[in-house]
């Protein structure tokens, strides 16, 4: 058996999984290059960063946004069918749930055919905040999207809607 040698490690100068703007023109991906899932995942991850330093500056819970679009697009869903529909964690779900409610952007009222069910609206102030939520989303989308011809935009959504379908 060897023994390893300590290294001493350099402090990165940027945090583990923060993007670093125009990194990926700088090394081979190798292996990697064959799977979607990392491209997409580090696409998602830069995305996802730089709009959460706005909704958290916003005071919200992560995953508002997503929360109250599936709720408007969906009027009355059930909380567990928000949950399911949505890919999220119940408990959390709740957390997000009690904020937004407390802002007075949502409404949760029993299902009068099954008691144990709560049912999810926004309220008007909720779709006027969706609205701002949108907008800035979109504008943080901004620089993803300007990588892209309207045609490429176009077609790229419809692959990514194609494998949503396929495996979900």
């Amino acid at each position: 058996m060897t023994a390893r040698r300590a290294t001493t490690k350099i402090a990165d100068p940027v945090p583990p999984g923060a993007a670093t703007p125009g990194l990926a023109e700088s090394f081979s991906l190798g292996v990697l290059d064959q799977l979607i899932n990392f491209r997409l995942r580090h696409i998602r991850n830069y995305l996802t960063d730089c709009y959460r330093k706005e909704t958290l500056a916003l005071g919200l819970k992560a995953g508002a946004f997503g929360v109250m679009a599936v709720i408007d697009a969906n009027p009355g869903i059930s909380q567990i069918d928000l949950a399911r529909f949505g890919g999220y964690d119940q408990t959390v779900l709740v957390g997000v749930l009690d904020d937004i409610e407390q802002r007075g952007w949502a409404t949760r009222t029993r299902d009068p055919s099954d008691r144990r069910r709560h049912r999810v609206a926004l309220t008007n102030e909720g779709k006027v905040a969706l609205d701002g939520l949108l907008a800035r989303a979109l504008e943080n989308e901004r620089p993803a999207r300007e990588a892209l011809t309207a045609a490429e935009l176009r077609d790229f959504r419809a692959a990514l809607d194609k494998i949503y379908h396929h495996l979900l």
